[in-house]
């Protein structure tokens, strides 16, 4: 049942212009920005470039999320697949697959500015490896909060603002650690925190267990709300 969500979604993004033109306007800006930082720093270096990187999927990702449930809504066809039946749960598990992978592809071409440091410089590869990684485990928490968003309203646009708002808010989290009361509290859960140790060479079992645990709780609410919408 997931392979089968998996691929119908699959499809039907890369039939659209989406992944296109987000995956040009991303890989722009983080040049743009990543040429910025090597030039200022005058080092042949990676780790720049996967907090910017990260702070660009909290734009990507909402754009390719924002339809895989709010479309359904909005035409009808959510009822048609919950008549099926299809459990909610590979409903939304073929969704948030379909929208990681989909991310994870147009994330790839980064890989050559680790391929032009070697060409100007002997970058350590382990921040690049660790680097990536905390990208694909973010671009995973992202997607599952984008398909929730998607799945609570039938406006792509509105699916969209929510998911980009509700990110931005966790990435800048740890920036009230020093006015407020709970500043430990809001760091643990800054998103930009937690891949900061990724991009320093590292891998935390505790951010990966964050990661893990945002897109867990993302997912199980979507399936909530898609549950809630077939009882109705």
């Amino acid at each position: 049942m997931i392979r089968a969500v998996l691929r119908k979604e699959m499809v039907a993004l890369w039939a659209s212009p989406l992944p296109y033109v987000v995956g040009a306007a991303f890989h722009a800006v983080l040049g743009v920005l990543v040429v910025n930082q090597l030039e200022v720093r005058q080092q042949a270096v990676v780790q720049p470039m996967f907090p910017l990187a990260g702070f660009l999927l909290l734009f990507v990702v909402p754009i390719l999320a924002m339809r895989t449930f709010a479309e359904e809504i909005r035409t009808g066809t959510i009822d048609l697949l919950l008549a099926v039946p299809v459990p909610p749960g590979p409903l939304v598990v073929g969704k948030w697959l379909a929208v990681w992978c989909t991310t994870l592809v147009v994330l790839a071409p980064a890989g050559l500015v680790v391929v032009l440091a070697h060409l100007w410089g002997r970058p350590d590869d382990g921040p690049a490896i660790t680097g990536f990684a905390g990208l694909a485990l973010l671009a995973a928490s992202l997607a599952a909060v984008g398909v929730l968003a998607s799945a609570l309203t039938a406006s792509q646009p509105v699916a969209a603002m929510i998911t980009v708002f509700g990110t931005l808010a966790l990435w800048f989290a740890h920036v009230g650690s020093a006015v407020v009361s709970t500043g430990s509290a809001l760091a643990s859960v800054s998103l930009s925190e937690r891949l900061r140790t990724f991009a320093g060479g590292a891998i935390d079992t505790a951010d990966v267990a964050y990661f893990a645990c945002v897109t867990a709780a993302a997912l199980i609410l979507a399936g909530l709300a898609v549950d809630l919408r077939r009882l109705r």
